[in-house]
Order: structure tokens, then sequence, then C-alpha cells
């Protein structure tokens, strides 16, 4: 269960970190431009190469493209928990090769920090996202197999353990918004899903009580709404522009979560293409206003559910190009602006 936050978004702009763009210089200023109180730090690849450096076990395929996972390496698997359980961070630490983004984002923040800037946003891959996509021997998913789950978890909470201890020598005593990519969360409610509630309740419960900061699930699929909620995440980030009407669908669960500090992200700007050429800022701003409003007639309390949200794309940016992807971001930026000004004096 999410415990009361004192953090209060008042409808901030921000956006997951996948970005089209392939400079990272570029990335990085188009970050802080657009998301000065809360930038992510910009990913320029779908890949989970960033990630892998310290998790025991795995087996690299280059032929297939493969990662799968191997159990029967126990002298890695000992390593790996000396590590964890001294926070060895530097085993973790996220290699410049393949992350080289991050260091380049650290130096602008050095450099020339946003004078509105409040927190730092980073994403990981969903523990439940990675852990079906991992496979191991005789085609089992780590998910199923509660050693590997614990790898995983492990190896991500030492990797945001490592980002925070690298922000902070920058930024001290900045906060941290962790969001976990988990598209495959729509699975539960599949009849031939076989993810019970209870277990992503637990990994999740695990994974938020070992990090500081403000624990978030993006989700960009539907999905039961009330798990989450009944979650340890302190934001939930959902497509508003497909299923503002579906969260709707679950007022009790929500006026629960936000009486104990839970927030919500609205993704109101979708990241489709053909939907951008016919979309406008103005049409967006009446469809988020319109989904909070199911809410407001469901009887959650208006102020505070617009001093507990965040403004969002729907999803990343990755498959648009630069100019499109800009434009998303401008859109979220300005519906940010436009909810503060008329609804929230003071911002």
């Amino acid at each position: 269960m999410v415990e009361k936050a004192n953090f209060r978004p008042r409808c901030m702009a921000t956006t997951l970190p996948t970005m089209p763009h392939r400079d990272p210089e570029a990335a990085c200023r188009a970050m802080l431009k657009y998301f000065p109180e809360a930038p992510s730090i910009p990913r320029l690849s779908m890949s989970v190469r960033m990630y892998l450096d310290g998790m025991p076990c795995l087996v690299i395929d280059p032929a297939k493209k493969q990662l799968r996972y191997d159990l029967s390496r126990e002298e890695e698997l000992m390593r790996f928990y000396e590590q964890v359980l001294s926070e060895g961070l530097d085993s973790f630490a996220m290699s410049p090769k393949y992350a080289a983004v991050f260091y380049v984002m650290l130096e602008a923040l050095k450099n020339s920090c946003p004078p509105d800037f409040r927190l730092i946003h980073t994403q990981l891959p969903g523990l439940l996202t990675w852990g079906l996509s991992l496979i191991g021997p005789e085609g089992r998913p780590a998910w199923y197999d509660p050693v590997m789950r614990e790898v995983i978890v492990q190896t991500l909470v030492m990797k945001v353990k490592w980002q925070q201890k690298k922000i902070r020598e920058i930024l001290r005593g900045a906060e941290m918004m962790i969001t976990l990519g988990e598209p495959t969360l729509g699975m539960m409610s599949s009849p031939f899903g076989s993810i019970l509630e209870g277990d992503v309740i637990q990994v999740l419960g695990d994974f938020f009580a070992q990090v500081e900061g403000l624990g978030c699930v993006h989700c960009c699929s539907n999905m039961d709404w009330g798990v989450l909620m009944k979650s340890s995440a302190h934001i939930i980030n959902f497509d508003a522009y497909q299923f503002a009407d579906k969260i709707a669908l679950y007022p009790a669960e929500i006026r629960a979560f936000l009486e104990r500090g839970g927030m919500l992200a609205w993704g109101i700007v979708p990241v489709a293409e053909e939907i951008l050429r016919s979309e406008s800022r103005q049409h967006l701003r009446e469809k988020l206003e319109d989904g909070m409003e199911l809410l407001i007639k469901e009887g959650i309390d208006r102020q505070k559910l617009l001093e507990q949200s965040f403004i969002t794309p729907c999803c990343t940016t990755a498959t648009l190009t630069v100019e499109r992807a800009e434009q998303v971001f401008e859109y979220t930026q300005s519906i940010s602006r436009e909810m503060r000004r008329d609804h929230l004096r003071g911002c």
C-alpha cells in the first residue's frame, strides 16, 4: 500500500525517457527545455543492455540476438548476493559505452540546472515485463522462477541506488521519480494470462521498499487498475488518451489511492504519427478535462485530483521523428501550463 506522500505535482509536466534523438546532447537540451521541473534522464535506445552489468547467470547469444538465464552458474549468483548485501554499487554501474546519455545529462545538470527543477525522472525495465521476456531452461520465463525473479528485482534496486548516488553528487537531496515500464500488466485481464495479482503486488512492494523516491508504474495498455492502486506505487502513469473512461470505473480505489497520497500521471498526448496529424493541443486539453470530470462526477475531490496529477505523453516518443517528438513535448508542456493557470493559482 502506498504511504501518504508530501509531494504534490500540481499538473507538473514530465515524460518517459526514451526519445528518437540520436545526439545525446540534443536529447538533453530538449528534455531540459520542455520539462525543466521534472526532466527525465534520456534513453536513446529500447535496449536493456545498460542494465545488464552486475546481473548474474545471463547467457547472451549474439547470433540469435537472444538473452537467456542459467541458474546453474552458482558462483556468479553467490558473488552477486555478496555485492547486493554489501551495497557494492560500483559493480552495478552503467557503462558509458551503453549509457552515454546518462553522463551527458549529469554534466548538463551540473553546468546549468533549471531554476524550476524539482525532481529527476528515470525509467527501468518493468519487473513483470522483463521477467516474462527473459527465458531460461525449457523456455521458462524468469517471472515464474522465484530465484531469477528476485535477481531481477535486486539488480534493478542496485541500478537505482547507483544512479541516485551519481545524481546526488551533483544535486544534493534531489528528489527522484523511478518508473517501471510495465506494458504487459494488461495480460492480467486476459483470459489467457497466468499472472497472479498477489505476485505483482508483492514484487512491486519488494522493489519500491528498497529504493528512495517516488515509485511509478507506467502501463500503456488497459488493465485491472485496481491492482496498481492496491500496490506500493506512488504514481500510476496511464494512457489517458485511450483509457480515461476505463480508469474511471475504479472510483472507490482511486479515492483511497489519492487519500493515501497516491498520484495519477495522465498520458494525454498521443505518440502515434497518424493520430498526431489530426490532433490539436486545444482538443487534447479538453479531452484531459473530460477524463478528469469522469472521476469528479464519481465523487473524487476536484482540488485533490488536480494537486495530485502529472501531465505526460501517453507513452514514449521513440518511434516518432525528432520533430514530432518535440511537438509531443511542447503539447505536454503547454497543457500543463494551461491547467495550472486555469485551475491552480500560484503555480
